[in-house]
């Protein structure tokens, strides 16, 4: 069994002016850097034997925050499988522009030059089977997106990510979850 905790980046620029980011980046707010510090509080009693990141600025920076306030002085590894859902053409622009969809229909909607939410869920649950069986009996910290946790409660519920995705985390969200024979089989969100 492979202990995973993952926490959101903190806020950025976009997600105070309420703009897609998806795989494009925009800094963190002063806020957002609090954010990150609200985290590390949480994981601050947490062994962790392995930091790993989305390859996204904004979920970087958040992790490099993290590392430093818990000393955590391993490198910090970076995978692109982490990434939020890609919203293509709707990337950077205001949440008005994504078309009224059911959450039924949204789990399989892809903006144009983007990805599904099911997709995107696919592609993180294989870097997080691919940690755990490289990982039995480790402890990992997984610094991602609200889309990244939502296909980790998803996969864990049985919802579709399309119902799971109606709901948001905090930006000092960190919940806890493990994995055992390629599957979650528990989930809790973490207090302060």
């Amino acid at each position: 069994m492979t202990t995973f905790y993952i926490c959101r980046h903190g806020e950025t620029e976009n997600n105070k002016n309420q703009r897609f980011s998806g795989w494009v980046d925009t800094p963190l707010t002063d806020i957002g850097v609090q954010n990150a510090l609200s985290s590390a509080t949480k994981l601050a009693q947490v062994h962790l034997d392995k930091i790993v990141s989305s390859d996204l600025g904004r979920a970087f920076i958040t992790a490099y925050i993290i590392s430093r306030q818990i000393n955590f002085a391993a490198e910090i590894e970076r995978a692109q499988a982490l990434r939020e859902v890609n919203y293509g053409d709707f990337a950077h622009q205001p949440h008005s522009v994504y078309p009224e969809v059911t959450p039924a229909e949204n789990t399989d909607f892809a903006s144009p030059n983007g990805e599904s939410l099911a997709q995107m869920q696919q592609r993180v649950m294989a870097c997080i089977r691919q940690l755990a069986a490289d990982n039995p009996g480790k402890t990992i910290l997984l610094v991602a997106h609200d889309g990244t946790i939502n296909a980790v409660k998803a996969s864990f519920t049985g919802e579709a990510m399309g119902i799971v995705d109606l709901t948001h985390s905090a930006h000092d969200f960190v919940g806890r979850f493990t994995v055992e024979d390629d599957k979650i089989v528990s989930f809790e969100e973490m207090g302060a």
